[in-house]
């Protein structure tokens, strides 16, 4: 209220005063000052809002619910490790870790590459069984599917 009569007094010049009523002319300069204000609100509000949505973090019960989740899942993998034949987990330990193809790990360990196969195929098995992975559909093969180094 105190804007429009503050708008008013500085327009005082341009009032007609042969009308006696000043309320509509009044009311006219506060519904203006209204919609500016509302427009600015408007603006301020989207900007408030985008601003709100750019610091919203994931739910925190969901992070922590991941959480447990993979340390339950790293549990029963660690376990699985454990039971496996030492013979299986080291050859699953070269070809994980080492980074090694089926080749180089028949190298390493004086096997032939089928025993090889036959081992991480048997350790995979165990640790797909403990993780609660069923299918070979649902384990990605980490972009090393070559059994043996391709010579041209």
């Amino acid at each position: 209220m105190s804007e429009t009569f503050l708008v008013a007094f500085e327009r005082r010049s341009a009032y007609d005063l042969t009308v006696v009523d000043a309320r509509p002319w009044l009311l006219g300069i506060a519904t203006r000052l209204m919609r500016k204000h509302v427009r600015l609100e408007a603006t301020a509000w989207k900007g408030m809002t985008a601003d709100l949505a750019a610091q919203i973090v994931p739910d925190l019960i969901d992070l922590a619910g991941a959480r447990i989740d993979a340390h339950r899942l790293t549990q029963r993998l660690a376990k699985a490790l454990r039971r496996l034949p030492e013979i299986d987990r080291d050859t699953l330990l070269l070809y994980a870790w080492g980074n090694l193809d089926y080749a180089s790990i028949a190298t390493a360990m004086e096997v032939p590459v089928g025993t090889v196969r036959s081992r991480l195929n048997r350790a995979r098995r165990q640790l797909r069984r403990a993780a609660g992975i069923e299918t070979l559909e649902q384990e990605k093969d980490h972009g090393r599917t070559d059994t043996a180094p391709q010579h041209a």
